[in-house]
């Protein structure tokens, strides 16, 4: 088993290619968050747009447990410039575990930033690194950007198996 879950949500496939891509890259293991409800479709469509801004929680279940991990890779797509609510269920579930983040989205266009300010707010933790992708630069295969996330993970992985260990410390309150 890897120290490093990449768990994500995908209603349209570009944050599951996301999110394959940095599991085969940072040799670590693949979740993904499921729901009950379908949200395909246009009534799909309208569904996940009221759930992210009124921040429900959906019922979620995932296959493998995060609290075995030392570092969890969060991947969701935007949702109305805000979280979408079956990602925003798993950080609910896993606030209080002793893991670091790092939080990857894609959009349209706009959002990123209020989304991973959301998703540090849930988990009550800074993530390691973040990682925005557009639409356009996932179907161009513009790698630049999801390079660099790699390469940092990489180096917080190196330095947090040299030092000595401890509890990811929580935001101050």
């Amino acid at each position: 088993m890897s120290k490093t879950l990449v768990v994500y949500y995908s209603r349209s496939g570009r944050t599951r290619s996301v999110a394959q891509t940095l599991a085969r890259r940072l040799h670590a293991d693949l979740d993904e968050i499921k729901v009950a409800e379908s949200r395909q479709g246009p009534v799909g469509y309208v569904r996940c747009a009221l759930e992210a801004i009124y921040e429900v929680t959906p019922t979620i279940r995932t296959r493998r447990d995060p609290q075995g991990y030392e570092l969890l890779i969060v991947g969701t797509p935007v949702w109305y410039w805000s979280l979408s609510s079956p990602v925003r269920s798993f950080l609910r579930q896993v606030r209080g575990a002793p893991v670091r983040f790092a939080y990857f989205c894609t959009l349209g266009g706009s959002g990123a930033l209020r989304v991973f300010d959301t998703m540090t707010t849930v988990t009550g933790r800074r993530p390691d690194a973040t990682l925005a992708l557009t639409d356009a630069e996932i179907d161009a295969r513009d790698t630049e950007k999801l390079d660099a996330f790699v390469r940092t993970l990489q180096v917080r992985r190196a330095k947090a198996a040299a030092a000595p260990r401890t509890r990811a410390m929580p935001l101050a309150a």
